[in-house]
């Protein structure tokens, strides 16, 4: 990676230059369309592709990615120089009003290892800008914070800001000495007050988790806190697959004698993109389109057998079971979900219930599954709860937050349950709502909220006693089962001596 240094003055004159020129060729529309906008106190936001800025200037590259903290706060003040400049030139003054809470939000990054991580950054990657892809477990509540205080010299009368310290938690410290050019050295100071005394925004804490389908086998995925700043809050909720462009940053809590200090490593979000509009678009190239035309093609008059050499190809560990195959394959492609006119929305997904004999290859279904699904959680009964199934309530700091569970994480993909039927029954009636309406309504620690679980259920079960075929008894109640719309049952048949 490129080697960190101390910016000089001319070096950010030389950003400053670079990043205005760029925005007044390939933006200038971005801030016409801001300055209509009537809100001057909110925060705005420009999104802007890393590739271009980079293909346009490579030397900007080097600087931004090595030296962020330096680097973006100039891209701010950079928008907000255009945006007054053609406040100023524009003959519709009247309609447009100045903003100076402008953000540029880098995305698009270069595809290399080093800028684009599937797994969380660590000691090495302090300081650097890169874009990690994972999964939101769990988010904080928005909250006020105060990141600039004003202070008042006791000796000269100096007045200055004081900025809180992002590695402190964002501690407000007392200055050491005044800052006065004037060398007054003065170590009393007058916490001001009054309009413009504090300078507040709203602050935002999620954490992301390693997409697990990502990780080797038998790797425990990681977690690490997210830092979200104004505009960017509440841009996502438990169970987004998102993408993170920010700065890896570290932080510890106020310093105590004789304590252990415990440094952990976060990463300040320049910008957060939410994946999740991004599943259902098939990302099928030309080449793999013309391969199943011609697939097709050569087995127009013969359809069926076509069809049974993909089946063939289905979990291909397990031998036969061409029925079982065909039921899990229709499970994957799913249906077309449909909007009534009088707002009625009825699924597309289709759930799926295994039934059978120990030995028939009932989890080798559903660990194929979860390989070959982009977005998949598997799961056991035996170890599942309600709060594992759906969502928790956490209390970290002293509040509460809520941490996703598998049928929240597994939404837009498929959540595969084996020992379906060793689900406690209280465990059990809190998966009603999200088989059927494809939500989930939560009211615990006072948080109330309701999340997505577009998600297909393929449980796997044994039957209790003997099989009958006039009675099958799957330890499984009849509201549960009646929402899989596929019952599949096999059967280990036993050799005469």
């Amino acid at each position: 990676m490129l080697k960190s240094r101390i910016l000089d003055r001319k070096d950010l004159d030389y950003c400053y230059a670079v990043f205005k020129s760029y925005i007044v060729a390939h933006h200038s529309d971005d801030v016409v369309e801001i300055l209509l906008f009537t809100d001057c106190g909110r925060h705005y936001c420009i999104i802007i592709n890393a590739m271009a800025l980079f293909e346009d200037n490579m030397q900007i590259s080097e600087l931004l990615l090595s030296n962020p903290l330096q680097v973006l706060p100039v891209l701010d003040k950079a928008l907000a120089s255009v945006c007054s400049e053609m406040h100023k030139g524009n003959g519709h003054q009247e309609v447009m009003q100045p903003k100076k809470n402008i953000h540029g939000r880098l995305t698009g990054l270069p595809v290399c290892a080093e800028l684009t991580r599937t797994k969380l950054p660590r000691t090495r990657d302090l300081g650097w800008f890169l874009s990690v892809t994972g999964t939101i477990i769990r988010t904080s509540l928005v909250k006020l914070l105060e990141s600039k205080k004003q202070y008042t010299c006791n000796k000269c009368k100096h007045v200055f800001m004081q900025e809180a310290d992002f590695e402190q938690f964002y501690t407000a410290s007392k200055p050491g000495r005044c800052p006065n050019p004037e060398l007054c050295n003065s170590v009393k100071f007058t916490v001001s007050s009054g309009k413009g005394s504090t300078v507040c925004r709203d602050y935002q804490e999620v954490k992301l988790q390693e997409q697990v389908q990502k990780l080797a086998i038998g790797t425990i995925p990681r977690s690490m806190a997210i830092v979200l700043q104004d505009d960017l809050v509440d841009c996502c909720k438990p169970g987004d697959d998102v993408t993170v462009f920010g700065i890896v940053r570290r932080r510890w809590r106020p310093l105590n004698a004789d304590t252990r200090v415990d440094i952990e490593i976060v990463i300040e979000a320049n910008y957060v993109q939410v994946n999740n509009e991004q599943r259902t678009k098939s990302s099928i190239t030309e080449e793999l389109r013309q391969e199943f035309e011609n697939f097709w093609s050569k087995s127009c008059t013969t359809p069926l057998t076509a069809r049974n050499k993909i089946l063939a190809s289905v979990c291909p560990q397990v031998y036969g079971l061409y029925l079982v195959k065909l039921a899990v394959t229709l499970v994957l492609v799913g249906g077309v979900q449909r909007h009534a006119e009088n707002g009625t929305r009825i699924r597309g997904e289709s759930h799926m219930l295994l039934v059978g004999d120990p030995g028939t290859g009932k989890s080798q279904f559903l660990k194929y599954v979860a390989k070959i699904v982009g977005r998949s959680i598997l799961t056991t009964g035996i170890g599942s709860t309600s709060a594992g199934l759906t969502v928790t309530a956490v209390k970290d700091s002293g509040e509460w937050q809520l941490e996703a569970g598998a049928l929240v994480l597994a939404d837009g993909g498929v959540c595969c349950i084996d020992e379906f039927s060793s689900i406690r029954e209280h465990d059990k009636a809190s998966i009603h709502e999200a088989m059927e309406q494809q939500t989930l309504s939560v009211a615990k620690a006072g948080l109330v909220c309701k999340l997505n679980t577009r998600t297909t259920i393929l449980a796997a079960t044994n039957p209790k006693g003997n099989y009958n075929p006039e009675q099958l008894e799957m330890g499984v109640k009849c509201g549960l089962w009646r929402r899989c719309k596929i019952t599949s049952v096999s059967l280990n048949h036993c050799l005469p001596t």
